[in-house]
């Protein structure tokens, strides 16, 4: 009964999303990340133990208050385009999307080898697979799924839109396989922490910390190119998709690129899950 209250209260967002003027809709989700900011005292917490791991002394208290908040903002308004784009047109999704540096993922294309986008929960997330799937290639990408069935359900429909596939993220490996021999692009979101079994030890921001080996995996077994991507946020409704130069087959230095990224504009970042738990699990408690 929980869930299924939780889906109609997501489905009337969704509807007011949907109907209210943009510039109203900017204030409105700002207006719900500062109250998550003063409510949410268990995930403020995660995110000021990860700005402590990463940055240290080298930020002030408030200067990291401040990248929180605005953390807060940039997860509402992800939320807010998770609700709009899937129904865009390439048209409208160019009228809030620059990208930088096309030349790359256009030469990857033209290459005609196995494309690995890898990107983390930073900017824009979501659009990396919104856009991506119609402007260049269709994509294969790999999701956690929600414990609330019905937002699942939900969720599934909206990536699974404009040539855009999605894969549960405990048991992708076989379409991820399926989906590169079928020459489709596979974005992997890489910058959460995983298990033993799942990862490997890299440094990030000079702490140690598990990251998946799936890019790395799948580009020595296809000769892949792995290609960084970040949609940066510049306002509402307003982003930058800047394209990397490919990077190797090495874990680690997939792991610098998004650490290197994160640091130019930390805000961007979600901050709030469990980035180092594997190796500091007793600051989060």
């Amino acid at each position: 009964m929980f869930d299924y209250i939780v889906f109609i209260t997501y489905k009337v967002f969704s509807f007011i999303v949907r109907i209210t003027p943009k510039i109203l809709m900017k204030y409105i989700l700002i207006f719900f990340a500062r109250l998550a900011y003063v409510l949410d005292k268990k995930h403020k917490k995660i995110a000021r133990v990860n700005l402590d791991l990463a940055f240290e002394d080298t930020r002030t208290k408030d200067e990291k208050e401040d990248i929180i908040q605005a953390s807060y903002v940039n997860l509402f308004y992800n939320l807010y385009e998770f609700v709009v784009n899937p129904s865009l047109s390439l048209n409208q999704l160019e009228q809030k999307v620059k990208v930088e540096n096309e030349d790359i993922i256009l030469d990857a294309i033209s290459s005609k080898r196995k494309i690995i986008l890898i990107t983390a929960h930073y900017g824009n997330w979501e659009l990396v697979n919104t856009y991506n799937s119609v402007k260049y290639k269709p994509m294969t990408v790999v999701g956690r799924p929600m414990s609330n069935e019905y937002l699942n359900k939900d969720l599934r429909e909206s990536r699974n839109k404009n040539n855009s596939q999605m894969l549960d993220k405990d048991s992708a490996a076989k379409g991820l396989v399926k989906a590169l021999k079928e020459d489709r692009m596979v974005a992997l979101v890489v910058d959460q922490n995983t298990a033993n079994r799942n990862g490997v030890l890299i440094d990030f921001f000079g702490k140690k910390a598990r990251q998946t080996e799936a890019p790395t995996k799948l580009a020595q077994k296809f000769d892949a190119l792995i290609v960084p991507v970040f949609v940066i946020k510049n306002d509402f409704c307003d982003y930058t998709m800047k394209f990397c130069n490919p990077v190797e087959a090495n874990t680690q230095q997939q792991a610098d690129i998004i650490e290197e990224q994160i640091r130019n504009k930390p805000e961007d970042w979600f901050w709030q899950h469990q980035r180092w738990k594997n190796q500091f699990e007793h600051l989060y408690k």
